[in-house]
């Protein structure tokens, strides 16, 4: 992640624009897996319909540079999990805001909200060994950072969306400047932080991304291979952060983003695919 400059301020909710206004398809239980102090940290919670033991799930973190965003973001994404037979959870996370909260207090709220999934597993009728992590942008770096940690906490499988996972120099000054000196930037990078033998993770990535380059997404998916793990990626040409079509930096930083719907359907399928690949979809017959 080349975090030399501020991230977008808006992301999208998977790779196209979609409401996350409620609806029937949107419709979900709202759940509180964390207390911080007075407050509550939650997730969005869509279950397909109908009893099961055994379900695939997904739990999604949403981006926004660290800085802004919420469940909401991630919800048009759930429920097409859901859709798909998947239990989803849109999950809320502190934001940093140069004070109190870092990316470290982050990374403590991804790992709880992993461990609530699985200690819940019997109530939502989930398979604790698939539980897939979607990370969008800055939510791309939890999850990664998830993969390469303890084993109550490293998601099965990895959906990356223009994810933040390396950076261009030693230093991220972005990064570092969150922090506010509690970690390094190198200690919040997934490029350096993996575990054998890693999940399997497929990328979806713009040629031209100007906020998570490809680049870097292209080097952390070759070192999978060191690390006894799949990865793949689908670089989109002409494209940019999360797909757009909007290629100036500015516009990608400021989150000023004009999706692509061919490319935005064609990465869905591709997810899907995937993810029936690894046992989390059943195959059509």
């Amino acid at each position: 992640m080349d975090m030399t400059r501020p991230v977008a301020t808006a992301i999208a909710v998977l790779l196209a624009s979609r409401s996350a206004a409620q609806s029937p398809t949107t419709a979900h239980e709202v759940r509180a897996y964390k207390r911080v102090g007075a407050d509550s940290l939650v997730m969005h919670i869509f279950r397909p319909i109908g009893a099961a033991s055994s379900r695939s799930a997904v739990a999604l973190f949403h981006g926004g540079g660290f800085v802004w965003g919420s469940p909401e973001i991630t919800d048009g994404s759930a429920a097409d999990y859901r859709a798909q037979g998947l239990v989803a959870f849109s999950v809320q996370y502190r934001l940093a805001d140069r004070k109190t909260v870092t990316p470290v207090e982050q990374l403590e709220d991804t790992y709880d909200a992993m461990r609530w999934i699985r200690a819940h597993a019997a109530e939502y009728g989930i398979d604790p060994n698939r539980l897939a992590a979607h990370g969008v942008s800055a939510g791309g770096l939890l999850v990664g950072m998830a993969a390469g940690a303890a084993d109550d906490v490293r998601p099965n499988a990895l959906i990356l969306l223009s994810p933040g996972v390396g950076s261009a120099t030693a230093a991220d000054p972005y990064l570092d400047e969150l922090l506010l000196g509690r970690a390094k930037s190198a200690d919040v990078l997934p490029v350096r932080h993996m575990k054998t033998p890693m999940p399997p993770a497929i990328i979806i990535s713009g040629q031209f991304d100007s906020v998570t380059f490809d680049g870097l997404a292209r080097r952390y998916c070759e070192r999978f291979a060191a690390a006894q793990g799949r990865c793949e990626i689908h670089t989109y040409p002409g494209l940019g952060h999360l797909l757009t079509r909007k290629l100036d930096a500015r516009s990608q930083l400021s989150g000023q983003f004009d999706w692509d719907p061919v490319a935005s359907a064609d990465a869905n399928a591709k997810v899907t695919t995937f993810l029936r690949s690894i046992g989390f979809i059943p195959k059509a017959p």
